[in-house]
């Protein structure tokens, strides 16, 4: 009996037992990795953007207006169907609207309401002799040719403006107020990720305070935190920062992270109370405990390091909450006017109807850009989360 033991376990191949290296770390999973790269993208664009692009282009008034991306290349020349029109003067005479002297009151009304706008300078500038008085004001705005052209329904519609080709020294284009998106990009979206940086911290610093306070001490000091983060849920928090913003002469980027951070602290501090009610029973918090620890010691010294993965992964979360509710802030025009971010430049382009006027790059670019964002964060705070929890990377217990 035993020799066909020994035979069998000679059969059986002995487990190799695998080896840890340092390619085995939880920190290398690939969302984790993802996010850092797409995070930190967006602030080498902050810091090293300027060093390539010209930033000042952000401002009002710097480039041309309303140009395409450099991509768009429009044909502007005549189609072959396009007529030139010249408008029908009226039987009345000329010299009713404009005198020799200056300007008539109803001349100038009715040919103004009879002649359409032009769409091209004449040669001579429509001045005669006399200056602007006279007749050939009037006789140019009169006699200016509208280009018209026919649709494919056969009705013919004038064409007041021709929209421009995009041009290379704008890659991204330009909006109605002579801004370059490509500078816009490079200086709001940094900005916006900053806002919801500084709110989202300040919201995650309160809320590990007081959550390891309640989770840790309990009694009445968990009754009293628990009751106000309790209240401050039922608060509408986008309500009340609409009224506070509306209020406010000038907002700028360190108030409106500020005002956000009021409501950015309940969920944190609901969270990290949960997590210290479980921490607080393990063996290490009582022999801690037994060791004469101060209670101060024994939350930050002895169980905070077990939570960083975690804190990290509420405050990825917390930003992109942070992120979104000053964009939607922004969008409404109650953000910082002075300074560009992705809302502020969503809330431009809204305001100048953008979207009819068929100008995609104005609200289309900011729009991808924050998605890039919140994409990042969300790999980030998954990512993180596998670090926190090795039932989340397939890691099972021996």
């Amino acid at each position: 009996m035993s020799t066909e033991t020994a035979e069998i376990i000679r059969l059986e191949p002995a487990r190799k037992v695998p080896r840890l290296n340092r390619f085995d770390s939880p920190w290398l999973n690939p969302r984790f990795i993802t996010g850092v790269i797409m995070i930190g993208l967006v602030v080498l664009a902050g810091l090293l953007g300027p060093l390539f692009w010209d930033t000042r282009l952000a401002l009002v008034g710097s480039s041309p207006l309303n140009l395409p991306p450099a991509w768009i290349q429009r044909d502007n020349r005549p189609a072959e169907n396009a007529e030139i029109a010249p408008t029908v003067a009226p039987t009345r005479d000329t010299s009713n609207a404009f005198g020799s002297s200056g300007l008539s009151g109803s001349g100038l009304a009715n040919s103004l309401m009879l002649t359409p706008v032009p769409t091209s300078r004449p040669a001579n500038d429509g001045f005669g002799a006399s200056g602007l008085g006279g007749s050939g004001l009037a006789n140019s705005l009169m006699a200016t040719p509208v280009a018209t052209r026919e649709t494919g329904d056969g009705s013919i519609y004038a064409s007041s403006e021709e929209k421009p080709s995009g041009d290379p020294a704008h890659p991204l284009g330009t909006d109605n107020s002579g801004r370059d998106m490509l500078a816009v990009l490079l200086v709001g979206a940094p900005a916006s990720l900053r806002v919801g940086v500084i709110a989202a911290s300040v919201g995650m610093i309160v809320g590990i305070i007081l959550g390891f306070a309640a989770g840790f001490l309990g009694g009445w000091v968990d009754a009293v935190i628990r009751t106000i983060s309790d209240v401050a849920f039922t608060i509408p928090s986008l309500a009340v920062l609409l009224v506070i913003s509306a209020y406010m002469r000038r907002v700028d980027l360190d108030t409106m992270a500020l005002l956000l951070s009021l409501f950015s602290w309940p969920v944190p501090t609901r969270l990290i109370r949960a997590q210290v009610l479980s921490l607080r029973e393990r063996g290490y918090v009582r022999m801690a405990q037994l060791s004469g620890l101060s209670t101060l010691e024994i939350m930050f010294k002895e169980m905070m390091p077990n939570l960083l993965p975690y804190l990290a992964a509420s405050l990825a979360g917390n930003i992109s909450g942070a992120i979104l509710a000053a964009t939607s802030l922004e969008a409404l025009g109650l953000g910082p006017t002075r300074y560009p971010t992705l809302g502020t430049t969503i809330f431009n382009a809204l305001r100048a109807t953008a979207i009819l006027r068929d100008m995609w790059w104005w609200w289309g670019l900011p729009v991808l850009v924050l998605i890039f964002i919140f994409t990042g964060l969300f790999q980030l705070a998954t990512g993180l989360d596998e670090i926190a929890n090795p039932r989340l990377r397939g890691v099972k217990g021996q």
